[in-house]
């Protein structure tokens, strides 16, 4: 590694810590303040608190670490042209890409990170930090405050998932029900459809319930068997049902591709916006990546009061940024975009903004 590189390293890495070390810290601050008449109130335990921002963290350091880019990105970059150092190395004959390409390579590095943190930890430390909030932090408050639920998908223990179109959680009622029945293979072997389910206090009683046989490749094997009403041995109780347990920030990339999968007639409006968030999980983390290329050219400016003038355009700009993705995510939903375009459309304009812009300054 050439001199200029670990320059360039050394001067983006130290903000980009601590950075990422003090907004994590603000985020608890501010989370915990949004409760702490709870804590007061029913003495909830230290412990408590702890183990749930220990499960949280991993949350909030990728909810931080595009912001925590940008701004390192700014500092080293700003720094330099304020010193004249980027004008000296031009001069020198090496191009802004050249100059740029440590913090490139460190933005490829964290996006990567971040995607793997966001599949295999990300899944299992969220839900682990919903449970303890909601039994040990948010003990006294309702579980729903909606009684009707629409769109409820559970997926439960034994490789069984369970989708029902309504949950009444007053009546403990559930309508139009699909269950797929998975081998430890996760191929689909079983098919059960019910009209309703209602909890008798100990088991969920169906009605008009139609059951089918499926091999690997798909095909029915024999008549389905029809039910007037049957008590289906499911693990699950009401909770799980109002608390949607198994929506997607919960499952990795694949356990997601999966269930979008096994799901697939269910309804076009649940299967688009779980497909939204599949291919938002690999675009999240693209972020990190294309902010250092929108705020890089304007951490460049030079004329008078540039350095102030360029921190604040790179913060504006991240923060339309964020926005633009926020508004195609929502789209997406709805049905105005397709799926992979609400949820790369803006990195791709953005992104192409920044190479555009990082033309112009070179």
């Amino acid at each position: 590694m050439k001199i200029v590189d670990r320059y360039m390293v050394k001067g983006f890495l130290s903000p980009f810590i601590w950075c990422v070390f003090i907004f994590t810290i603000m985020a608890v601050i501010i989370d915990i303040f949004s409760f702490i008449e709870n804590i007061v109130k029913y003495k909830i335990p230290g412990s408590s608190l702890a183990a749930f921002y220990v499960y949280y963290c991993p949350t909030i350091v990728l909810q931080v670490t595009p912001m925590a880019v940008l701004l390192s990105s700014i500092f080293i970059l700003s720094n330099l042209n304020k010193n004249n150092e980027i004008t000296a190395m031009k001069s020198s004959g090496i191009s802004l890409w050249r100059i740029m390409s440590p913090i490139i390579i460190l933005g490829i590095i964290i996006s990567t990170a971040s995607f793997i943190i966001s599949d295999k930890i990300v899944p299992t430390s969220s839900k682990v930090a919903n449970m303890i909030r909601r039994e040990e932090l948010e003990k006294n408050k309702r579980a729903s405050t909606q009684q009707v639920v629409d769109n409820v998908a559970v997926y439960g223990t034994g490789n069984r998932i369970v989708f029902a179109r309504r949950y009444d959680t007053e009546k403990k009622l559930l309508t139009d029900i699909i269950i797929h029945q998975h081998d430890k293979s996760q191929n689909l072997i079983s098919k059960t459809t019910a009209q309703a389910a209602v909890w008798t206090g100990s088991s969920w009683k169906f009605y008009k319930v139609i059951t089918w046989k499926i091999d690997n490749s798909g095909k029915i094997l024999s008549e389905p068997v029809f039910s007037e009403e049957k008590i289906i041995p499911i693990k699950e109780r009401p909770r799980d049902f109002a608390y949607n347990e198994w929506h997607s920030e919960y499952m990795s990339y694949a356990e997601l591709k999966n269930y979008i999968k096994n799901f697939r007639g269910t309804g076009t409006r649940l299967t688009r916006s779980l497909l939204v968030d599949l291919y938002q999980k690999v675009s999240f983390s693209v972020i990190s990546l294309i902010i250092i290329l929108i705020g890089a050219p304007f951490a460049l400016i030079t004329t008078r009061g540039g350095v102030m003038i360029g921190v604040g355009m790179s913060i504006a700009i991240g923060l339309l940024y964020y926005a633009s993705i926020a508004i195609s995510i929502a789209f997406g939903k709805a049905g105005i975009l397709s799926p992979i375009m609400a949820a790369w459309l803006g990195n791709v304009v953005f992104g192409a903004i920044g190479i555009y812009l990082m033309n112009k300054r070179a």
